[in-house]
């Protein structure tokens, strides 16, 4: 990638280190610094020959076998879109695909993936001219997050093509972050903030301001299913802002809690997620809020499993009726049925925990969120 003026953003980033180190900058030292140790050179037993199918081109390498894909990408092939970021297999930005699954590259040692099919963001370029996706995330100065951007791609290209949602839904595509409610028969893009979902659930309203005044529009309206396109939409006009929120304390929100599935105790978004709240009387339910998350292409507000509820003794059976409500409507993708379970499962899950303990406190809280509650 070049600016206008032709010069590439890492060049002028190595420039800068360079200036930098030859600036002048007197560092204090030690008179009796500690030995350095000595690094062992690797030895030509430590070479390994590989080859691979990078973006449809064989390539061949001869290759340290320690070295990582990610570095293989970047540092052998000058292959930046695959970031390196936290370099633990957390953050999701050094993403690529082999043989068209979701793989961590950061902890791929390239020789395990001999004569495999790689791909990379560079890859859905035709030539010089940048994919549309790629224009767009340059365009809106994207975030790094790897994880999106070929799923994304890869629904657009296999939905061009597809006659039915059951084409749309086959094989070969990374399914995980897709939703399973309000996707119109598409591959569509869970929604994964979490704030969102509790103010939905619990009819929260924002108070939206432009230079022709101020407006309030309810959360549960603010947020839009695609329809025709691949990405939510919100209420939101021609310069307008959201200038407040505001949340309404009701007796269901005092006894509440927000329930998060994830593949890890970090950094990851939600497989399934809801936010539920219970206004009780005795054994007897007599207000309820259920909001999921990490599901739909939207914060999602399930006015299915309210209903179930309400009037209903606060017993596991009620539970199981509203969570098989909330998810009545689910379209998963091919490989994505577990998705329904686990989210039923999420709902049950978090109601119990309301009904048995009520609302957690901070050390609760944390010790479920890190995994040890």
């Amino acid at each position: 990638m070049t600016d206008s003026d032709g010069v590439r953003r890492r060049d002028f980033l190595k420039g800068v280190g360079v200036a930098a180190a030859s600036s002048g900058l007197v560092v204090a030292q030690d008179k009796n610094p500690a030995p350095r140790p000595v690094r062992q050179k690797p030895t030509s037993r430590s070479k390994v020959k590989i080859s691979l199918t990078l973006n449809g081109k064989k390539k061949s390498f001869d290759i340290d076998a320690r070295t990582t894909l990610v570095d293989l990408l970047r540092e052998n092939e000058h292959m930046t879109g695959t970031k390196k970021g936290c370099d633990h297999g957390a953050c999701g930005a050094c993403t690529v695909h082999v043989n068209g699954k979701r793989v961590l590259s950061c902890l791929t040692l390239a020789a395990t993936i001999n004569g495999e099919n790689v791909a990379t963001i560079e890859g859905i370029s035709d030539g010089e001219s940048l994919h549309p996706l790629q224009e767009a995330f340059l365009r809106c100065d994207a975030y790094q997050c790897g994880y999106c951007m070929r799923v994304e791609y890869e629904g657009k290209k296999k939905l061009k093509s597809a006659n039915s949602a059951d084409e749309v839904f086959g094989d070969g595509v990374e399914t995980s972050l897709l939703a399973i409610l309000a996707n119109n028969g598409k591959l569509v893009g869970m929604y994964p903030g979490d704030f969102a979902v509790t103010f939905v659930a619990f009819g929260g309203l924002l108070v939206l301001a432009s230079p022709d005044g101020e407006r309030v529009v309810a959360a549960r309206d603010f947020y839009r299913a695609p329809i025709d396109s691949f990405q939510y939409t919100t209420a939101l006009r021609p310069n307008e802002v959201i200038k407040e929120l505001h949340l309404p304390m009701t007796e269901s929100l005092k006894r509440s809690m927000y329930f998060k599935v994830r593949d890890r105790s970090s950094y990851a978004f939600a497989l399934a997620s809801c936010s539920v709240g219970l206004q009780m009387n005795g054994n007897r339910i007599v207000a309820a809020n259920v909001g999921l998350g990490g599901i739909a292409s939207i914060p999602w507000h399930s006015a299915e499993a309210e209903q179930a509820l309400v009037g209903e003794s606060a017993s596991d059976e009620t539970f199981e009726r509203a969570a098989t409500a909330a998810l009545a409507d689910a379209n998963p993708p091919s490989s994505l049925e577990f998705k329904v379970s686990l989210a039923k499962n999420t709902i049950v899950r978090a109601l119990q925990i309301v009904r048995d303990q009520g609302p957690l406190n901070d050390e609760q809280l944390w010790a479920m969120q890190h995994g040890r509650g």
